[in-house]
């Protein structure tokens, strides 16, 4: 009977090397490690990319730059979007090695990870007018919220606001209450005496809302005398409420 014998040399080293998958694992696994050594060098170099992209946004909208200029800025971009698409391409990766893929797909910074871009992909899949790309490039702004995953001080920002998000939330509703109310109590002062300026409810409340910020553009005010002591009451009230939140942050 014939013997049938391997063949000559092979190795199951040598076939596994030989398969594609290998090298496409051996791939994977070396993303991953220079990930996990180099995170604070890539999170830096992200970082200023965030900056540096919201800087060209403002650039871009100049017409005095040259055309050398424009070109440059769009060569930026590009090089923009290549290295954030890499930078979400690992931190899946390396989600999916965790066993957390779909956790970071649809966490809040997931999200933003993917909308930053998207103003970049989606053209090459969906037709669009012109006016819809400025609209969708406008997405790019989502970079600013990236800002809080590289930045220390703001993520601390971020932790003491939801230390004493209930305070916050209270001061929010009084304000809210405060503006109707006052915007409510200005309509029934002032609309018999200027009717062309409180025409309805909705402008005393924008009249609100401009003196309890303490803004006061001026466009809009009262003239009888319980409305000029309604609004140096809001005004005042205004000034507290604006300090409460102040106060907060820093004694958290």
């Amino acid at each position: 009977m014939p013997v049938t014998h391997g063949v000559a040399g092979s190795s199951p080293v040598r076939t596994a090397k030989q398969n594609p998958a290998f090298w496409r694992g051996f791939f994977i696994f070396g993303c991953m490690s220079f990930w996990e050594k180099n995170l604070q060098r890539i999170e830096g170099l992200v970082y200023t990319l965030i900056i540096l992209s919201i800087a060209s946004i403002v650039l871009e909208t100049h017409k005095g730059l040259s055309a050398e200029w424009h070109a440059g800025l769009k060569k930026f971009e590009l090089f923009t979007y290549i290295v954030f698409t890499t930078e979400y391409a690992l931190r899946l990766g390396f989600a999916i090695r965790q066993g957390r893929a779909k956790a970071y797909a649809f966490s809040f910074f997931g999200i933003i990870d993917l909308l930053a871009i998207l103003p970049f992909f989606l053209p090459f899949f969906v037709a669009f007018d012109a006016r819809a790309i400025r609209t969708l490039r406008l997405l790019r702004m989502v970079n600013l919220i990236k800002v809080i995953r590289h930045s220390k001080a703001v993520r601390t920002l971020v932790k003491v606001i939801q230390s004493i998000k209930t305070e916050l939330g209270l001061t929010l509703f009084a304000s809210l209450v405060l503006v109707l109310m006052a915007g409510m109590m200005m309509y029934y002062a002032e609309h018999e005496t200027q009717p062309e300026v409180f025409t309805n409810m909705s402008q005393a409340i924008w009249w609100a809302i401009a003196t309890l910020t303490t803004i006061g553009y001026g466009d809009i005010y009262p003239i009888t005398a319980i409305g000029k002591v309604l609004a140096s009451l809001v005004a005042l009230i205004g000034i507290g409420l604006i300090a409460i939140p102040t106060g907060l942050i820093s004694a958290a």
